[in-house]
């Protein structure tokens, strides 16, 4: 009953949804799979830095030196990418050289709790109550004879994550660097033999995978607010779709699943209460991580066994 009440208008504008919503998934789960399949490192403190981005910006486009919008933007990633790289450098590495076998449960309780003093230290110089980013005139733009609705806000959004992941790729395809990153991906040590240093390695993967969630928090944030805990939500999605598509994958292939989780978030709302849409999402993980550990040949062959033994 519930899905017969939507209508063709309906779906193309929770497609259209999807898509922008999934652009963001799409790009932050392109830099948390980079870090992850290449460090190794579960960086939870993700949500601190795309939190600190947006109070970077609106801090100096709408309250200190008021800088162009633009300009104030630039400067904003460049101070996130800087943090996101003096995390790994300074408190990562040194805590794995320290920690050895448990470096990986050592370093993810580290992020978790620079997740949390940093969304606290958020509130206490900013406050808790949301804060806006203006300076961008807002245009809606309508599709399809108004079918499908969206802001040009949304279109930049877009447009800016596919070019980011494009290039990303073309990167790791055709560059020297690409090169020295994937090869540090499948084999630190060995590519520490052919002269790669891996330390540096981890710290250009936290600069682009910072870099990205900083875009990504940006284009939220000029669209609905700034609030200290805004980064929990797309941590957990980056998450998501970091491990449906492959930390070794392509970061084109990464980004389309980020779309193609949105699109299932916003498709499921046709049939369950939007606020258990999300469920179904994780939903599709759990199956999926249990497909990984199930071996269809062993199935097959108990099923095979089970039928020999009944007509026995």
């Amino acid at each position: 009953m519930y899905l017969a009440t939507i209508t063709f208008q309906q779906f193309t504008q929770l497609s259209a949804n999807g898509v922008i919503n999934g652009a963001a998934y799409g790009l932050l789960g392109v830099g948390f799979a980079l870090i992850l399949g290449v460090t190794g490192r579960f960086h939870f403190a993700f949500s601190f830095t795309y939190s600190l981005a947006a109070y970077f910006v609106f801090t100096l486009h709408n309250r200190g030196p008021h800088l162009n919008l633009w300009l104030a933007l630039a400067v904003g990633l460049a101070l996130i990418t800087a943090l996101g790289v003096g995390i790994e450098r300074y408190v990562y590495q040194p805590l794995a050289v320290r920690a050895g076998a448990t470096a990986l449960l050592a370093v993810f309780v580290a992020a978790l709790g620079i997740g949390i003093a940093g969304e606290n230290l958020i509130r206490l110089f900013w406050g808790s109550s949301s804060q806006s980013i203006t300076g961008l005139a807002q245009k809606p733009i309508h599709l399809f004879k108004n079918r499908a609705i969206f802001l040009n806000y949304d279109v930049y959004q877009v447009v800016s994550a596919a070019g980011l992941v494009m290039i990303l790729a073309a990167l790791l395809r055709f560059t020297p660097l690409g090169r020295a990153i994937k090869a540090t991906r499948g084999n630190p040590e060995m590519a520490q033999i052919i002269g790669i240093n891996p330390r540096i390695i981890y710290m250009v993967c936290f600069a682009i995978g910072t870099l990205f969630s900083g875009v990504a928090a940006f284009w939220y944030s000029i669209k609905f607010a700034v609030v200290p805990d805004m980064g929990l939500r797309p941590v957990i999605f980056a998450f998501v779709v970091a491990f449906l598509a492959g930390t070794a994958r392509s970061p084109i292939r990464v980004f389309l699943i980020g779309i193609a989780v949105s699109l299932i978030e916003q498709w499921s709302s046709m049939v369950m209460s939007v606020r258990w849409t999300q469920t179904a999402v994780f939903v599709i993980l759990v199956v999926y991580l249990i497909s990984l550990s199930v071996d269809p040949k062993t199935l097959l062959a108990r099923a095979r066994g089970g039928l020999a033994s009944a007509k026995a």
